[in-house]
């Protein structure tokens, strides 16, 4: 009777793996499969979108022509460049400003805190692309962007102080997870108060720095509108302003060139994410940052 019982709780088990199994074949595969057609859109030698036909997904005469294109004949090494110095300013800012604020919202109790942090959630509803106009305005009345150095510095600081604001309250939030005793056992060890921000506080907050980097430089990465507003100079275009310099250059619209453009600007990004991966999976199997 107990064997019986075992089998059936064994098939039964087997059951539900099966089923886990292909739900979470079902998902991954409608997750690859606009990656998936990118690409072949992009090794497709005729400048349309790939159809979706079983024939179709299978090219059979791939070429690289597009990248050639982007590679060789448009400054795509130049745009990569700029958009990568926006990047890699905002995320250095990013990271330190939100983890000062973040830490210090955690640790101490300073005057009308609460409401500072009502506030700083508030600030995270506010559409990003919508302090365009009075970001150019205000850093064209201070003569910040009349030379190409200074453009990407008012770049940089408009596009830290947009996502410090947010980031801020996401550290603030995984630091109160953590608790006080580390650092005061740190104090009685003979460590200062910096000496224990540093040394304790700091590696430990690992995960959540390497997602605020991540939130940093995606934002920084793909940004068109602010982008669009600042740069007046071709040589300091950035990838997304390439992207839509080549979509409308022409009158019929090169969806190979565009597919191609999309995946080798999508490696860095590729590139950060694997980097981050260790510290990203421990965020997510916290749940993520809860309020």
């Amino acid at each position: 009777m107990s064997n019986r019982y075992s089998l059936k709780n064994r098939f039964v088990n087997w059951v539900r793996l099966g089923i886990s199994y292909i739900i979470l074949a079902i998902t991954a595969a409608i997750a690859v499969f606009p990656i998936y057609y990118i690409i072949i859109t992009s090794v497709n030698p005729i400048p349309t979108l790939a159809s979706i036909t079983l024939r179709s997904l299978l090219p059979e005469n791939p070429s690289l022509e597009a990248y050639y294109y982007i590679l060789f004949k448009e400054p795509f090494l130049l745009w990569l460049r700029n958009s990568l110095i926006l990047a890699a300013g905002t995320v250095a800012i990013t990271v330190i400003v939100a983890f000062i604020t973040g830490a210090a919202l955690s640790r101490f109790n300073i005057p009308g805190k609460t409401m500072l942090m009502v506030t700083i959630y508030v600030m995270t509803f506010f559409p990003f692309a919508a302090t365009a106009l009075p970001l150019y305005l205000m850093f064209a009345s201070l003569g910040i962007l009349k030379h190409a150095w200074s453009t990407y510095v008012g770049l940089i600081l408009a596009y830290s102080g947009g996502t410090s604001i947010f980031s801020s309250y996401l550290v603030k939030v995984f630091l109160d997870r953590i608790p006080k005793d580390y650092e005061e056992a740190a104090l009685i060890d003979g460590l200062t108060r910096l000496g224990a921000f540093f040394r304790i506080l700091l590696p430990m907050a690992k995960p959540i720095i390497a997602f605020v980097a991540l939130l940093a430089f995606m934002g920084a990465y793909t940004d068109y509108a602010l982008a669009y507003a600042f740069i007046t100079r071709g040589s300091m275009w950035t990838l997304t302003l390439g992207m839509y310099y080549l979509a409308f250059v022409n009158r019929a619209t090169l969806y190979n060139v565009l597919a191609a453009f999309s995946v080798l600007m999508g490696i860095p990004i590729f590139a950060v994410f694997i980097a981050f991966q260790k510290y990203l999976v421990q965020i997510y199997a916290m749940g993520g940052v809860k309020a």
